[in-house]
């Protein structure tokens, strides 16, 4: 009996201590991370720096929720913004069940909608929260903690999530932004086209570029990457029958001599960066 009872307080000393180095293993360094979830052909990109998160769009599918277990400690329910770009399937159903499995303290989100059952399901699930909703327009600052977001596009917003139902260029109304940590900065440009590009007057330098709608001919033009001179681009991409990412795009980035990494071939690409330096893991 007594050996019984020292075995069963030795197996929960052992089950406390395994959770105590799970928990200081995962506890946050100060480093900035940018992680492009492998959600296939859909964008999910979670940013992270100390306790403050980011999730910019969520996938086509549940893949996003793989991504925030593997780098968010187990413990943290909470995403402090969630920023859905465009109302488009492959950025926002995914978004559906990150809503109901963390608390979402800010949302960041286009005010077009699309009359789909996805849209609906996620516009319901956003008001559902009943958190803060923000609609970002040209011109904004947004600041959390070290974290500085510069918004790019679009021009002007609705404030009512929905109030315009469109489906005719829904990917030039999404949500344009720059992200700076120190020196660092990642420009995040959604699924805009070349049109909208060559109206963004804001946009400067930036290391890292997620490229625009998965590496379509439509977007990431010449003249735009003059403007960002990305060292770094990011192709969030899986098996699709629209050919991407193009000939034409990979083609202007090897020119400029810009590194190259797609989801679709790597997996989940991480970039890490200290507000000086930066280095990617794939």
């Amino acid at each position: 009996m007594e050996f019984k009872r020292a075995k069963i307080v030795l197996i929960s000393l052992a089950l406390i201590i395994g959770l105590i180095w799970a928990a200081i293993f995962q506890l946050p360094d100060n480093r900035l991370h940018l992680v492009f979830c492998d959600v296939g052909q859909g964008d999910a990109i979670l940013i992270y720096q100390g306790s403050t998160q980011i999730l910019v769009d969520g996938g086509p599918n549940q893949s996003v929720l793989n991504c925030l277990s593997n780098h968010l400690p187990f413990w943290d329910r909470e995403i402090e913004m969630v920023v859905a770009t465009h109302p488009e399937a492959d950025h926002i159903t995914g978004l559906i069940d990150v809503i109901e499995r963390y608390d979402v303290k800010q949302f960041v989100v286009n005010s077009f909608g699309k009359s789909t059952a996805v849209y609906q399901e996620f516009q319901a699930a956003v008001l559902k929260e009943q958190s803060d909703i923000y609609f970002p327009k040209e011109g904004d600052k947004i600041n959390l903690g070290s974290l500085k977001v510069a918004v790019l596009w679009p021009q002007s917003q609705e404030k009512i999530l929905g109030a315009t139902t469109t489906e005719k260029e829904i990917n030039d109304t999404s949500v344009v932004f720059q992200l700076s940590y120190g020196n660092f900065c990642a420009l995040f440009s959604g699924d805009i086209s070349s049109k909208v590009e060559s109206r963004l007057d804001r946009v400067g330098p930036c290391q890292v570029l997620k490229i625009a709608h998965h590496g379509s001919k439509y977007s990431t033009s010449e003249e735009f990457l003059q403007q960002v001179k990305p060292e770094f681009a990011v192709i969030s991409v899986g098996k699709n029958p629209f050919g991407h990412p193009t000939e034409e795009v990979l083609e202007r980035l090897r020119y400029l001599d810009t590194k190259i990494l797609r989801t679709d071939q790597t997996g989940e690409i991480e970039v890490v960066s200290d507000g000086k330096n930066w280095y990617h893991i794939q």
